[in-house]
């Protein structure tokens, strides 16, 4: 007699542990050790990614959620437009080549790659100029090609740098309906869009674009949707809150609407070629910002928040997995405030060491913390008090070198620490205050640049490099650009150490020689920050006035990275990695107080499959 499996269907499969991967998706098993049935089913969620590096409001954007553009718009203090390009990895941003011509209200939307990007009208300086400029990107730079037949902003724009369309759009004086076609080389003019609107939302290619909402001389926020099949628009579903400022992503066929204005919202609704359904809202609302990738992988970037963020970065996916972005979250606090301290150690077990507890001068300490990922914990005081020092190692294994000791004394002494007491030994061979130090050990230690002379906190920078095996002190490589702990801060090992600094350039130890690397993204002098995490992956976090930006380098550049809670320069960070980086005290005011005690832990970005328990409800 034949099996009734065979005839009914296949057997469900049972697992100890649950299924971990979006290949699951669709499958049911049983959970023998929560004694359930579950199955893995796609879900759609907004998530945040990293913030952009500079501020862009009725920006552009192009590319996929991966590899991602936003370009242009305007920002507070500049007049009609910026030139500013910034390029999207998935996790966080980088800068990019500049646009020749500053502009904002450009097409929010081209099915353009990062490599391959392209752009044209918007409004300029001086303000409001209308521009017909077209520009192509290459993933480098942009470069100035055959103008629209007529200037036009916040209008439509769809498909591929040899292949794409412009339509509808404000001439500076009236909506327009007009359509444009672009062959890699010359504009013609297609046939007119049904209404003529402008700030709506669009998506598609040259031969399927589709255009959903903005501003309509009928409605001034008109939920109307038109599609173009190469030839002539019609009309589609319209969408069920008729909105303007909206941005757009996906295909024709498989559209994705989200955010909009005038009060910024975080509606977000899908299209499937015949009519509009709502899906989960944004975590942000949003309005004026750039739209990209593909209806299930969406890229939103820039805009006008409540907050009035121009900033904000969010990823929309549908997937078998939860995506959690990552961020920082609150550590327990200090037990003493203090600022230009030696950080050392990683996650769950940092250590702090030494540091100015004052406001506002410099106050000397000798206190030392250990913390266990959870609480502070008082230690062994240092033996001599000092601010501005170097460490390397760990928790139980560390070394603090340098710094400035009370009488603006630049200090040559270290101590070792076995995880309970600090141990004088043997001295730098040259003293000097303003220091950083990287290393695993106390046996396999770097202390290197630092101050030498002058008033306190001045001085003449230093290029030295001093590495400790546990005996004694002895010449490194040196710098190539001299640097001290007010510039930024150092991590890794004896062998590969990293120095980030945001005014004098970021280097790489082999333990032998310093080799330049990429600066990092943000604007000079961006200096002061803590660092944390090792030479292959690190993090620079906080910088001068009191800024909380963060940015991850990979052992090659730097993206941006969510930002601090709470602004700071001169902190601490202890971390393994990136991911599992820690950053504690710091200056964070210009008035009393001016140190903090406040610990923030980063995590990165996480997926965990979206698994749901079979119910018979």
């Amino acid at each position: 007699m034949t099996d009734f499996k065979n005839i009914r269907g296949k057997r469900i499969k049972t697992f100890a542990t649950d299924l971990d991967n979006d290949q699951a998706e669709g499958q049911i098993f049983y959970s023998s050790t929560n004694n359930q049935f579950k199955t893995a089913v796609a879900s759609a969620a907004w998530a945040s990614g990293g913030p952009l590096i500079n501020a862009h409001q009725s920006t552009m954007a192009a590319g996929t959620q991966t590899a991602g553009l936003c370009f242009g718009g305007s920002k507070p203090g500049v007049t009609g437009g910026t030139t500013a390009t910034e390029e999207y990895n998935g996790s966080g941003w980088a800068n990019g080549g500049d646009l020749n011509s500053a502009r904002r209200g450009a097409a929010t939307f081209s099915a353009s790659t990062q490599t391959a990007g392209l752009v044209f009208g918007g409004s300029g300086p001086p303000n409001p100029t209308v521009l017909n400029v077209t520009e192509e990107y290459n993933g480098t730079a942009w470069t100035s090609v055959n103008n629209l037949p007529a200037g036009k902003y916040i209008h439509g724009g769809a498909g591929i740098q040899t292949a794409a369309l412009s339509f509808g759009g404000y001439s500076g004086t009236a909506r327009v309906a007009t359509t444009e076609e672009y062959d890699g080389t010359n504009w013609t003019a297609g046939n007119a869009m049904s209404t003529a609107r402008y700030s709506f939302g669009n998506a598609g290619l040259q031969t399927a674009a589709l255009a959903f909402g903005g501003n309509s001389a009928a409605d001034n926020a008109t939920a109307e949707t038109e599609e173009y099949d190469g030839t002539n628009w019609t009309s589609g579903g319209d969408l069920n809150t008729g909105r303007r400022y909206i941005a757009g992503a996906g295909r024709q066929d498989s559209a994705l609407g989200f955010g909009a204005g005038p009060t910024a919202v975080v509606k977000t609704e899908m299209y499937d070629g015949t009519s509009w359904t709502e899906t989960a809202d944004m975590g942000i609302a949003q309005k004026n910002h750039g739209g990209a990738g593909l209806q299930a992988a969406a890229l939103s970037c820039g805009g006008e928040s409540p907050t009035n963020s121009r900033f904000v970065t969010q990823e929309f996916n549908i997937s078998a997995n939860v995506i959690t972005g990552a961020a920082w979250a609150s550590g327990g606090n200090m037990n003493t405030s203090r600022r230009y301290m030696a950080g050392l150690g990683t996650r769950p077990a940092a250590l702090a060491a030494g540091g100015s507890s004052s406001s506002p001068g410099l106050n000397e300490t000798a206190n030392s913390e250990e913390y266990d990922g959870t609480s502070w914990t008082e230690g062994n005081n240092l033996g001599t008090a000092r601010v501005g020092l170097g460490g390397a190692g760990s928790q139980t294994s560390s070394i603090a070198a340098g710094g400035r000791t009370p009488g603006n004394i630049e200090e040559a002494s270290s101590e070792e620490y076995n995880g309970s007491s600090w141990t004088a030994t043997p001295n730098l061979n040259t003293g000097r205050r303003y220091v950083a130090g990287f290393g695993a050990s106390e046996t396999a230690a770097v202390v290197v640049g630092g101050t030498t002379g002058g008033a306190p906190g001045a001085g003449t920078k230093q290029s030295a490099t001093e590495e400790y095996n546990g005996s004694a002190w002895t010449a490194g490589g040196s710098l190539n650009t001299a640097k001290t702990g007010t510039d930024g801060n150092s991590v890794g090992t004896e062998t590969a150490g990293l120095y980030i600094t945001g005014n004098a350039g970021v280097e790489e130890y082999n333990g032998t020689a310093w080799s330049e690397q990429n600066d990092l993204n943000r604007a000079a002098p961006g200096n002061g920050g803590g660092a944390c995490g090792i030479q292959t992956s690190a993090l620079f976090a906080g910088a001068t006035p009191y800024a909380a930006t963060t940015e991850s380098y990979d052992g090659t550049s730097f993206i941006t990275a969510p930002s601090l809670a709470t602004g700071r320069m001169y902190s601490g960070g202890a971390g393994a990695s990136s991911p599992t980086g820690t950053i504690f005290g710091g200056r964070h005011s210009p008035s009393s107080p001016r140190t903090t005690n406040v610990t923030e832990e980063f995590t990165g970005e996480t997926t965990a499959l979206n698994l749901k328990t079979i119910t018979d409800s």
